[in-house]
């Protein structure tokens, strides 16, 4: 007898989620019980009703035990449902680990529609992209987001915005329903084989993919892998390091909670130090993050001074782990150390079942309630054992489809829904899969493909080196060179280059033409919203750093043996990563146009907080040390103002101000030193500026005040021109500085983004003010941008622009017919909390 084949789940929207696994195979692995063949609402109100009092979520504001969290839940789901939203929505989740992100998820599953969780972090630019692409109905985040008009003006019209806790103009709040409403909703029962999450990749190497899951794949398949690594009896209880919108975050409301009816325990944000004392304070059984984030807790000082001893396994996935971090894991927490390969796509084995034969690359043996694993050539005939092909998955947990991308479907889908990974592997005899690297991510040089992975474990074997990534630079004779991004275990004696290529190739064995051909040194490798590391910031980084490198020699090989290797001067990142630079002839007047266009605006916000004599301040990034010498005059004669830039030659000696050259970015602050701390234009321009904002958080005192002062340069459209072609001619100009500091790895949009930022970094009072004016040939401002077509020529000719357009882009600005809105900028300003008597 056939199964039926229902019709395709369609959004109200008009997205089409086609599942292209057939739905008899869905069905047999229901009979034969690798899927609960239940909605993931319908699976927590079991365990609601089975242990109300047990702990449900641990957060940064206590523990919420089941009953709790239901009734959270059904007031979110009671408030969706009478707004119209239900089983044919996708509804958006933006928030951070905490409760509420849990209540939201599992309130769309109550009303049968499609969670979009997004991790915390994105730009917002990326955020909205996704829901326009989803055609969401709805977007569920925090009050300080909603607040920022400009965000709510950049939604897709059709996505109305939902909010916990206070009532925010131009939003629904999902705590609303009355009592007596609450009562008397129900929940909807979707078929369990309907889109329930769709999981959002990485976007390491293109633009974020999306991909449906329904409530079986998520519940069955991926609830599966995660009770085969729960030895023992009792619920699990899982800390979750990583963002639980992201894909091995979604480990944690559809399956520790709804599937596995444990605790679930989460971090605002990842901290080594804080992620220990959660292990400590709330133990867990289980520690589950990327290896990058399980290295720096088995790493960190603290360490040994922690109890650890509540952990069962320490699981590790979303990136390939190295045997140094394995180790290190296993020595510190003394428990089995899990890798788990997977994929947002719809892959996953782990080596939960022979944890002690793992060696890099080894991925386990498949289960088949989980996914069933096939190595194919490129034609898709399965291979001999022992053969390299491309890995394939197909079982309970393999996903619908890709959301909005038939393109996908067709390159990444083969016929009968298994899953194409783009990753190659080989078989051993007894079932055991072996990784061996992604297929697209390769570097090619001169027509040879590089394996990046290859060369990333043999570096994290070197004594010297605590983390190491790679990834290619263009090169305008061979397309792209290897680039190796490496921590070094001590920041004041990094390893050498030239000793690192020679212990790659005498010692780890790799051939020559595999060698990096250039190295980056950084305290630490950026990571992205979802734990891992953000491989689209080191390449930008690392080209940065090649574009201000010599041209290379030829690449060694057998015939040539010489090998060139160019660290930066002081063996890091220097300031080749800021568009404007302190040492360039151009340096003094772009320091002048700032201060004339916005120290008023700087000092004004300044002198609101109180600063005055006997206060300690911080100035970072100081420039030309206008407001370093405000300041210094506004302390003194008992406080001390301390300027900082990379190069800090402009900024002038006057009393009680110090002045050191000092990269935010790599050099130490002083923790809990200064009652203000202030910053203009620095953040924008760093990858890390998260990392860096909460350097500065920790430098404030108790109480201490910190400011931020940030261009959002996506706004700032001509208003009036002399004609049509001299406004083309100014769009053309503010799009490609656009791409300058996007090139250069800067946000250009960063401003909106501080105050939501500064907040989620702990502080308080957090105050943003946005500032826009109108702009006239005689505007400081306006004589800024125009010096920029002089400070940033090379930059602008790179993208595109002539000199000619350049020259005409002044003429235009100084033009009395001219008339254009400035660009925002943000002043924020934001309170370290007070500590607790």
């Amino acid at each position: 007898m056939n199964t039926p084949v229902p019709a395709p789940w369609t959004s109200a929207h008009g997205v089409v989620l086609a599942d292209r696994v057939p739905r008899a195979l869905r069905s047999h692995w229901t009979a034969r019980g690798a899927c609960p063949g239940r909605d993931l609402y319908a699976l927590f109100s079991e365990h609601v009703r089975d242990a109300p009092g047990r702990a449900a979520v641990i957060d940064a504001a206590g523990t919420l035990d089941y009953a709790g969290l239901d009734a959270a839940v059904r007031r979110a789901a009671t408030a969706l449902s009478e707004a119209g939203r239900g089983r044919a929505d996708i509804i958006g989740v933006l928030l951070p680990n905490g409760r509420e992100a849990v209540v939201a998820e599992l309130a769309i599953a109550a009303i049968g529609a499609v969670a979009l969780p997004i991790p915390d972090g994105r730009p917002w630019r990326g955020v909205t992209e996704l829901l326009e692409r989803a055609r969401a109905s709805a977007l569920v985040t925090d009050p300080d987001t909603v607040g920022v008009g400009a965000r709510r003006e950049a939604l897709p019209p059709r996505c109305e915005l939902w909010t916990f806790g206070r009532a925010v103009p131009g939003a629904r709040s999902l705590g609303a329903p009355e009592a007596a409403r609450v009562a008397r909703w129900c929940p909807v029962s979707p078929d369990p084989e309907a889109p329930a999450r769709i999981l959002v990749s990485s976007g390491s190497e293109a633009e974020p993919a999306m991909v449906a899951y329904s409530h079986n794949a998520m519940a069955g398949g991926r609830g599966n892998y995660v009770a085969a690594l729960h030895p023992g009896s009792g619920p699990v209880r899982n800390l979750v390091l990583v963002s639980l919108a992201s894909s091995f975050g979604s480990c944690g409301v559809p399956v520790t909670l709804a599937r596995h009816g444990g605790t679930l325990v989460v971090l605002p944000r990842f901290e080594a130090a804080a992620a220990l004392e959660a292990v400590e304070r709330y133990r867990p059984t289980h520690l589950t993050g990327v290896p990058t984030m399980l290295r720096r807790m088995a790493e960190h000082p603290a360490a040994g001074d922690r109890d650890l001893s509540s952990l069962r396994v320490v699981v590790a996935s979303g990136a390939p782990l190295l045997q140094e971090v394995r180790d290190a894991c296993a020595r510190r927490f003394g428990r089995p150390v899990v890798n788990v390969y997977g994929s947002t796509d719809g892959v996953n084995c782990h080596t939960g079942r022979d944890h002690d034969r793992w060696t890099p690359g080894l991925a386990g043996r498949p289960d088949p309630d989980v996914a069933e694993i096939s190595v194919r050539d490129d034609r898709g005939r399965p291979v001999a054992a022992g053969r390299t092909g491309e890995i394939w998955a197909l079982g309970p947990m393999t996903p619908l489809c890709y959301v909005a991308a038939p393109e996908l479907d067709a390159s990444r889908r083969a016929p009968g829904g298994w899953v194409r990974t783009g990753d190659l592997g080989r078989m051993d005899e007894d079932g055991t899969l072996w990784v061996l690297d992604r297929i697209r991510r390769v570097v090619i040089r001169g027509g040879v493909n590089l394996s990046p992975a290859e060369v990333e474990r043999g570096l994290s074997a070197h004594p010297g080196v605590a983390d190491a990534h790679c990834v290619p630079v263009p090169d305008p004779d061979l397309g792209e060179r290897l680039c190796a991004c490496v921590v070094p275990r001590s920041a004041a004696h990094p390893p050498d280059p030239a000793a690192l290529t020679a212990f790659l190739l005498h010692e780890r064995g790799l051939d020559r033409r595999a060698l990096p051909e250039r190295f980056l040194v950084l305290p630490e490798l950026p990571l992205g919203p979802t734990g891992k590391v953000c491989t689209a910031t080191l390449t930008r980084m690392a080209a940065a750093r090649a574009g201000a490198e010599p041209e290379h020699p030829p690449h060694a090989s057998e015939e040539d043996p010489v090998q060139s290797t160019t660290p930066a001067p002081d063996g890091r990142a220097d300031a080749s990563r800021y568009v404007f630079d302190n040492h360039s002839e151009h340096a003094f007047d772009q320091h002048r146009f700032l201060a004339a266009a916005y120290d008023a605006m700087t000092t004004e916000r300044l002198s609101q907080t109180g600063v005055g004599p006997g206060w300690r301040c911080l100035e970072v990034g100081a420039g030309g040390g206008s407001v370093a010498t405000w300041l210094a005059r506004r302390v003194g004669p008992t406080g001390h103002v301390t300027a900082t830039d990379i190069k800090p030659e402009r900024i002038p000696a006057v009393a009680g101000l110090e002045v050191l050259s000092h990269d935010i970015v790599h050099d130490p602050l002083p923790e809990a030193a200064f009652d203000l701390i202030h910053s203009r234009l620095v953040l924008l321009h760093l990858p890390e500026r998260i990392a860096v904002l909460d350097r500065l958080v920790r430098a404030l005192k108790p109480g201490g005040v910190l400011q931020l002062d940030e261009f959002d340069i996506t706004y700032g459209p001509g208003l009036l021109m002399p004609d049509r072609e001299a406004g083309k001619l100014y769009e053309t100009f503010l799009e490609t500085k656009i791409r300058v500091m996007d090139r250069a790895g800067a946000d250009p949009a960063w401003g909106r983004e501080a105050a939501a930022a500064m907040c989620r970094a702990g502080l308080t009072d957090v105050d943003p003010r946005p500032r826009l004016e109108l702009w006239d040939a005689d505007s400081p401002g306006v004589h800024l941008i125009a010096h920029h077509t002089r400070h940033l020529r090379d930059q602008f000719v790179r993208e595109g622009m002539t000199d000619q357009q350049l020259a005409d882009v002044r003429a235009l600005l100084a033009d009395p017919a001219f008339r254009a809105s400035s660009c925002v900028i943000y002043s924020v300003q934001g309170r370290r909390p007070e500590e607790a008597a």
